[in-house]
């Protein structure tokens, strides 16, 4: 053994010390970027009501692509959670109405399908989900134990009463895997549940393996978040090695819409005709620092993919659950819901509608949407 090691050869003193100045740089670089890409994220990022309407003037801040004041009845409520917007207006005795938009739009793309509730006598609350519009971001699962504490704060933050008799839900992509889990819970709550391409009976093997890893825990928070905002954003393809999935082209056609059935001049509000969701969205991901957390963390922990038995308790609600599918939808294909929908639920308690376009259409035919609706529910 002694002779071996005479053989090997003998490092002298300089370059020992390059080698040790070579490790020391390595393992530096490394716990450089393992606390670059693993630093600890505040529990709550404020929302734009914070970081930007204090420094705008009353006249910068109607001119936003989401003005605070948008629609009537506007109020923020505060929890242990944060400070999250809702809105409430309409006639104070008319069937109550709780709107739940999707996973990247705030509010406002339901304004559209609100203002017709409201022009039928009915009495409507929107608000911002976590994360998005006007509502702060949580370090919390986005999940059904969050949103639907989220939901119960804004009904009882209401000066009306919204339980005796019950309420209605409307829910929209992301927003309709939510209320279903709601309705769910709360059966004895919950008088009607319209669920509008809703998430949360998608098939599995509309999950390509490379969103499964994308979003799968395994990368560091903050480059997820980066690679996520990029997309969003409207990068190309070669922002990133994992495939576009059919859950993203989804959550892109939500947010871009389709031009050719009117989605950017949607009628929102009467009073603010230049306001559109596009625009509302590109300002929200531009100023609102905790979106892309929030809408991470939604696709991770939020009720989209489809889990036997999660709906079967919607057939004990008092009124068939509306369902509508857009006919191009390319993740929410309207046979598959359809049936999966009347299995989990029951057939006799299911109203389904197929309604033209894609992804989009509670944004982009908010009145045919609502004629189903009241007719249906008889007002």
């Amino acid at each position: 053994m002694a002779a071996l090691i005479s053989r090997l050869p003998r490092l002298e003193s300089r370059n020992l010390a390059l080698v040790g100045t070579s490790i020391a740089t390595t393992l530096a670089l490394v716990a450089i970027t393992r606390y670059a890409f693993h630093t600890i994220p505040p529990k709550t990022i404020p929302s734009p009501r914070t970081v930007v309407l204090s420094t705008l003037s009353k006249e910068e801040q109607d001119a936003l692509p989401y003005p605070p004041d948008v629609f009537p009845g506007a109020r923020d409520v505060a929890s242990p959670y944060g400070v999250f917007r809702a809105y409430e207006f309409g006639p104070e005795h008319g069937r109550k109405v709780l709107l739940i938009h999707g996973i990247s739009t705030p509010c406002l793309s339901l304004g559209g399908i609100a203002n017709a509730l409201v022009s039928k006598g009915c009495r409507v609350l929107l608000l911002d989900l976590w994360g998005r519009g006007y509502s702060d971001s949580v370090d919390l699962p986005h999940d059904a134990r969050l949103y639907t504490s989220q939901i119960l704060l804004a009904i009882t933050s209401s000066p009306l009463s919204w339980t005796p008799e019950g309420f209605s839900i409307i829910g929209y992509s992301l927003g309709g895997g939510i209320a279903a889990d709601f309705a769910s819970s709360f059966p004895g709550l919950v008088k009607g549940l319209v669920l509008l391409a809703p998430s949360g009976l998608v098939r599995t093997k509309h999950f390509g393996w490379q969103g499964r890893l994308l979003y799968s825990g395994l990368l560091p928070a903050s480059l997820l978040e980066a690679l996520v905002r990029r997309r969003l954003g409207g990068a190309s393809s070669n922002a990133s090695s994992v495939k576009q999935d059919d859950l993203e082209k989804a959550v892109q056609e939500e947010v871009m819409g389709n031009s050719s059935q009117g989605f950017d001049s949607t009628f929102l509000n009467k009073d603010r005709p230049g306001v559109t969701v596009g625009g509302a969205t590109d300002w929200q991901l531009a100023n609102h620092e905790g979106f892309v957390r929030s809408f991470v963390s939604s696709i991770r922990f939020a009720s989209i993919e489809y889990v036997q038995g999660r709906w079967r308790n919607l057939g004990r609600l008092s009124e068939k659950v509306i369902i509508m599918a857009g006919d191009t939808d390319p993740i929410i294909i309207a046979d598959e819901l359809h049936k999966d929908s009347k299995e989990e639920i029951g057939a006799d308690k299911v109203e389904f509608k197929v309604i033209g376009g894609g992804h989009e259409f509670p944004i982009a035919r908010p009145d045919e949407v609502v004629e189903e609706i009241v007719r249906i529910w008889g007002i």
